[in-house]
């Protein structure tokens, strides 16, 4: 089975890791034990991944030394490819996109490639999971590439908590998993503008509730009005086209956006010293029990508790 230890031994120049063959074994992809060939194949043959979520920047300095190093030393770690249809015309670039850009920049014409016929679900799998650690990679790119995990994996009967999990693993909490998962429904001008820090992920999260024609409108506001909406804002655009079931027009944006709400917003939470104290020791002052909670908030937030949750909700 010397197939099994190819992932592990491919340490790829477009991974800044090594993908760890027992993580693919608990997602009970197998598709490294048995079956797999190497052969160099016309870079012609090699089309990229369906909807392949990731960039590939070809103008960095280590693109541009990746491919001095491809011009001295030729492609080195095959290229991990499945053929597509039945003639074997044509092979999918599952893992491999940027050896491939960067052997067409050195001028090559065919690059060593690995064969491994296998499911939508395990190229998918694999294809994210190759890319996923990446320390550049941005936040609209993690958000498509969750949403294929999870849409490719709904496919194999698994239930959403589980798989959030999975594909998350190492990297995110299933919770925030969840959320990259909802950014993805934004349109690919609000995703630009949550790339550029612009528009604040937790804003885009509510504003992926919208439907199209409401986040056309919006985006039309944002560009003519220079303004961005709020969170307390943009959940209320949320919770209006939840309620109203329709979209919202520029003139309904423009209206909830630049008025004053009538009065005082009731999504405010505070609380009474006396109201603590069972949880703190005697003496200690607010300020200290403040820092406590927005410590407790922010382990909240990156998931910390979410096994704690879980339980309590089965």
């Amino acid at each position: 089975m010397a197939g099994k230890n190819i992932l592990k031994n491919l340490q790829t120049s477009d991974a800044s890791y090594l993908l760890d063959p027992s993580f693919m074994e608990e997602q009970e992809v197998n598709v490294y034990s048995d079956g797999a060939s190497e052969k160099t194949l016309a870079i012609d043959m090699l089309v990229p991944f369906k909807n392949h979520p990731f960039h590939v920047n070809t103008d960095d300095d280590d693109f541009a030394q990746l491919v001095d190093s491809i011009k001295e030393n030729g492609v080195i770690y095959p290229v991990l490819v499945r053929p597509l249809g039945e003639n074997e015309s044509q092979y999918e670039i599952v893992a491999g996109h940027r050896r491939v850009a960067a052997a067409k920049a050195a001028g090559l014409n065919e690059v060593p490639v690995m064969i491994h016929a296998m499911t939508d679900y395990e190229a998918t799998i694999i294809m994210v999971h190759t890319n996923i650690y990446r320390p550049a990679i941005s936040v609209s790119e993690k958000a498509k590439a969750y949403r294929m995990c999870m849409d490719a994996e709904k496919h194999q009967g698994k239930k959403g908590a589980d798989t959030a999990s999975v594909i998350g693993k190492d990297v995110d909490s299933k919770r925030q998993v969840y959320r990259y998962v909802r950014l993805s429904y934004l349109s690919d001008e609000f995703l630009v503008l949550i790339d550029n820090g612009k528009l604040p992920f937790n804003v885009g999260v509510e504003l992926a509730y919208l439907d199209e024609n409401s986040q056309d409108s919006l985006y039309s506001f944002i560009e003519n009005c220079g303004r961005y909406p709020s969170l307390e804002q943009a959940s209320r655009l949320r919770k209006i086209c939840a309620e109203e079931k329709k979209s919202l027009t520029y003139e309904r944006i423009v209206a909830e956006l630049t008025e004053l709400p009538s009065k005082k917003s009731a999504n405010k939470i505070s609380f009474k010293t006396k109201d603590l104290a069972d949880y703190f020791d005697d003496g200690v002052d607010a300020e200290s029990m403040s820092s406590v909670i927005l410590m407790l908030l922010s382990k909240y937030r990156n998931g910390d508790f979410d096994s704690v949750l879980d339980n309590e909700t089965d």
